[in-house]
């Protein structure tokens, strides 16, 4: 495996972790989620249905980014990618667009956060993509 490969491989399994602990903590206790995760409480009322839903759902992301991790195909690892990119993009742009109830400082936080997030899943889609262009 090169270069290129092992650091998709490491950005793809950086992405699944910090997926996995918000997503089983989502899931397992929604409630300790809800109240103890910076800002969440600050969104509207807590509904457990809700975000159990929404950990499950980050649970699939994240087996998809450990799956694509694992066997390392073009199509695979591009797929989980997209995915993902459609996943922390649309959660950013919820987030930017409300910070009406936030500190300057959690609204800077929670923005650079899940922009930071969101790009890295942008640069690895980039990087897969041209890996597997060239190869």
């Amino acid at each position: 495996m090169n270069c290129t490969a092992k650091r998709l491989r490491g950005g793809l399994l950086a992405l699944a972790a910090l997926q996995t602990l918000v997503s089983v903590w989502q899931y397992v206790f929604p409630r300790s989620f809800y109240d103890d995760f910076p800002t969440v409480s600050l969104d509207p009322p807590y509904n457990e249905h809700l975000l159990s839903d929404v950990g499950g759902l980050g649970l699939a992301l994240t087996a998809m980014l450990f799956h694509a991790a694992w066997v390392m195909d073009r199509r695979v690892v591009v797929s989980a990618l997209i995915g993902y990119v459609v996943y922390a993009g649309t959660h950013f742009l919820f987030h930017v667009r409300h910070f009406d109830h936030f500190s300057l400082r959690d609204a800077i936080g929670v923005g650079t956060g899940l922009g930071l997030e969101w790009a890295l899943a942008l640069v690895l889609l980039y990087v897969a993509w041209r890996h597997h262009r060239t190869s």
